[in-house]
């Protein structure tokens, strides 16, 4: 890709925490990218527009069946270059809320030129690789290898640091804002 994606306004979320109350803007300026099958009241019956729903299982091996692919990227892409230009937060949610959407709001910031690290050293999160890794490469950001694996360790430091002061720092876990 040539331009960069929209600077939204990202907000990480478990599917569970996703509740008609967390909104405070229109709904019509929301969008939502749901990491996974399960669902909720809001999802199912609240959230009418601007929802992708992709089912894959929150997995780092890209040979296991259902694991993050090309084609959910693509999914991902055409969704975002698609929204509504009053769309301005975009929700990224799954399961657990810490490592399948945590790996795409991190390629979210990537492809928006941003800084991801404020997902990498957020010691709740642990991206999954395999999402932001795929999604920023068919974004056509160069992404390594061992940029990926450095991105990780960093975030296994973030961890074990929080671990060590016996909390989680000043990191809320079910919405982070960027």
């Amino acid at each position: 890709m040539k331009h960069k994606l929209k600077k939204y306004l990202i907000h990480i979320f478990a599917v569970p925490a996703l509740t008609y109350d967390v909104f405070d803007i229109p709904l019509d300026n929301c969008a939502f990218i749901i990491c996974t099958n399960r669902s909720n009241y809001t999802i199912d019956n609240i959230i009418q527009k601007n929802k992708l729903v992709l089912d894959f299982l929150d997995v780092e091996d890209a040979d296991l069946p259902r694991a993050f692919n090309r084609g959910h990227a693509r999914k991902i892409i055409q969704f975002l270059l698609n929204l509504p230009s009053n769309v301005s937060d975009i929700y990224v949610c799954c399961s657990k809320g810490g490592s399948r959407s945590a790996g795409c709001a991190a390629a979210l910031l990537k492809m928006s030129g941003r800084n991801d690290k404020k997902v990498w050293l957020n010691p709740y999160y642990t991206p999954n690789i395999l999402v932001y890794k795929i999604l920023c490469r068919e974004y056509g950001i160069f992404m390594p290898d061992w940029r990926v694996d450095l991105l990780n360790k960093l975030n296994e430091w973030a961890f074990r640091k929080a671990q060590k002061k016996g909390n989680s720092g000043k990191h809320e876990r079910w919405q982070i804002l960027f």
